[in-house]
């Protein structure tokens, strides 16, 4: 799987958990994490810095919430990654 490909697969994560988020599912679910979401976005990234992981996760965390704002910054972002995404263990 190419670079190109894994940026895909993450970004389609985000994207399938920004469809299903809306503001007041944490009360309507009390099981709902937008952390643990994050995780699983995170996890199929690789040997990035804590600072650089910190970044990429609170634009996940924004692009969740509110994708049109936020995909082309998390698009960019994780381009600059190259290299660090992994292969598709975290379906």
């Amino acid at each position: 799987m190419s670079d190109r490909e894994r940026a895909d697969a993450v970004l389609e994560h985000v994207a399938v958990l920004a469809f299903l988020y809306y503001p007041g599912i944490e009360a309507d679910d009390p099981s709902y994490s937008l952390d643990e979401d994050i995780d699983w976005c995170l996890a199929r990234l690789d040997d990035v810095s804590d600072a650089e992981r910190g970044r990429i996760a609170e634009l996940f965390a924004r692009a969740i919430r509110d994708p049109t704002a936020t995909r082309e910054e998390l698009f960019t972002a994780l381009a600059e990654l190259d290299g660090v995404l992994v292969a598709d263990d975290h379906e």
